[in-house]
């Protein structure tokens, strides 16, 4: 009866999580089908009128990150991020746990760092309203966002793994 209300909230909050993770790796799919289109039409433009878009390339960087970041926290959660099955698949479920424990807290601490250094490159950004040097103002600060945005739900995936191992559930972390 007592570990119903921890298992409450473990189930929201992974409902919430899969929200975001969604929500998340739409955004990426957005900027890469517009980030497509976007190449294509310049390149249209470049050859048939010889005249491209303006600061296509610099436009290109800003939404680079979103990509690269975006996705992060789902690929957890599906069990699709980077692992060493060669040596987990032959682990006891003790030793898996136990491996589990370890790289979840490392992810959370290197992830949770890197989501706090994110902020301030970003902020910093934002604060002074850094542009790119292009032939129209672009933000600096709108592509930077991707390092916290994408770092902070990885960091609190890792941090809900930690959990789930250590309530007994490891067997809800996809492997």
């Amino acid at each position: 009866m007592s570990s119903e209300p921890l298992y409450g909230f473990l189930k929201n909050t992974d409902r919430g999580l899969k929200w975001v993770d969604k929500g998340l790796l739409t955004l990426t799919g957005a900027v890469l089908v517009f980030l497509t289109v976007m190449i294509f039409v310049d390149v249209c433009l470049r050859f048939l009128f010889n005249a491209p878009l303006p600061a296509s390339a610099e436009s290109t960087e800003l939404m680079m990150p979103y990509i690269a970041f975006g996705a992060l926290a789902y690929t957890l959660a599906s069990g699709t991020h980077i692992r060493i099955t060669l040596l987990i698949d032959r682990m006891s479920r003790r030793g898996k746990a136990s491996l589990e424990v370890v790289t979840s807290l490392f992810g959370f601490l290197f992830c949770a760092y890197l989501t706090y250094k994110g902020w301030i490159f970003f902020w910093e950004s934002f604060a002074i309203r850094e542009e790119m040097l292009a032939i129209i103002k672009l933000p600096w600060w709108a592509g930077k966002f991707a390092l916290p945005l994408g770092m902070c739900f990885f960091t609190l995936r890792f941090l809900f793994n930690f959990i789930l191992v250590l309530t007994g559930r490891l067997d809800r972390i996809k492997q």
